[in-house]
């Protein structure tokens, strides 16, 4: 009974902890889940209740309870799932020499900012795929009255008080993960009484940094000559200390280094094949760097190759099961897609630098496919995170 007081306790604690994080948030409806009216169409922001847009072009709102255009997670800009609830929104933040009108979404905060403290701003970005370019300046806006263009067009700003008024990256990085949110973060001063949040691009195309990306393979459709974005999850929070304002807090935490070493006395007499077996190359986590621990073994394998001048040899590249999981996190990674292929080069490159012909080597990646040790614990993974010998005949 007492541990289950216990569980209880800890439960609820949790409970309210992340209550309190959500009622400091002054965004309203921050992940558009709360909707009054029929969601049917594009350009229907204002269906998610708090939100609207500022120019006669109406943002766009995407829904797991729809079909279609604007459908979750498959819509007609791309696939993604939402980052929070059911529910996400999208805006045209560039176009190939401004042939389209960009699109904005804006609400008012719960209450206006006080003057002098210091906000903690985040929101969550994912770059559709088809889009043909990927940029830097989106931006969070803060103003004290709405912003208002009763027309089709862009909201840019030219003086710099407008600017200061707008919290985006600051190292003008370019937002281009497709399947993957990505943070928007900094740290807002207010001057006080600001009342509204505006989202979106507020600079003229010449002052956007951007990047023209190659399609993805995996999904249907012809490339937009633009950069449209889901948006969600946006947070405005007083931030008692603004270095705590980071956008790395909620990112994987990388796992813990560690290589495994087989440390094996070979008898001269062995057959190549065992020779070849103890010479395994293994790897660090997510990584196809060669650790100099294993100059030996790869030496070894050199004078197996160098006595027998008919051997021909294939580089098995191996990657653990959590190596495989991460790639749905990161889709767009190569590094991690190709993961086996790297590992079984980077030993076939030391072997063709230490005189061996390429001719009688090969690569193959077996992915995560054909693991040693089926445990679930860091010394058991990393076994799996290998380069194995395998003679041709």
């Amino acid at each position: 009974m007492k541990n289950h007081i216990v569980t209880f306790i800890i439960i609820l604690a949790s409970t309210l902890n992340i209550q309190s994080q959500e009622d400091n948030n002054l965004v309203l409806n921050p992940s558009f889940e709360s909707v009054d009216g029929k969601l049917k169409k594009l350009t229907q922001i204002n269906v998610a209740n708090d939100w609207d847009s500022p120019t006669a072009l109406k943002a766009d709102l995407f829904s797991t309870s729809i079909s279609g255009d604007i459908s979750v997670p498959i819509n007609i800009y791309g696939k993604e799932f939402p980052k929070d609830g059911e529910n996400y929104a999208g805006i045209l933040v560039y176009s190939y020499n401004n042939k389209k009108p960009r699109t904005y979404i804006q609400s008012q905060l719960v209450k206006p900012l006080a003057s002098g403290l210091d906000y903690c701003i985040k929101i969550h970005v994912s770059l559709a795929d088809l889009s043909k370019y990927a940029i830097d300046k989106i931006g969070i806006h803060f103003s004290d009255e709405q912003l208002s263009l009763d027309k089709k067009g862009d909201i840019i700003f030219n003086n710099k008080a407008d600017f200061s008024s707008i919290v985006n990256n600051e190292k003008s990085k370019i937002y281009k993960s497709r399947y993957k949110w990505e943070t928007i973060c900094g740290t807002y001063q207010a001057d006080g009484k600001e009342k509204y949040i505006t989202i979106g691009n507020f600079y003229n195309n010449k002052d956007t940094k951007y990047e023209k990306l190659t399609k993805i393979d995996t999904f249907p459709g012809t490339q937009l000559p633009e950069a449209y974005y889901y948006i969600d999850e946006i947070e405005v929070t007083l931030s008692e200390n603004p270095e705590s304002c980071s956008c790395d807090e909620n990112q994987k935490k990388k796992r813990e280094s560690l290589v495994y070493n087989l440390d094996v006395l070979t008898d001269e007499n062995a057959s190549t094949e065992t020779k070849l077996k103890n010479n395994t190359i293994y790897f660090d986590v997510e990584s196809f760097n060669l650790d100099p621990v294993f100059d030996d073994n790869l030496s070894k394998v050199v004078q197996i190759l160098v006595a027998d001048s008919t051997l021909k040899l294939q580089m098995n590249g191996h990657t653990d099961n959590l190596e495989k999981e991460a790639i749905k996190d990161d889709p767009e990674n190569k590094k991690l897609i190709y993961l086996g292929s790297y590992r079984s080069k980077s030993v076939k490159d030391f072997l063709i630098k230490n005189g061996i012909s390429a001719s009688r080597l090969s690569t193959e990646d077996l992915k995560a496919n054909q693991p040693v040790s089926r445990g679930t614990s860091s010394f058991s993974y990393a076994k799996n995170r290998r380069v194995e010998f395998v003679i041709l005949k």
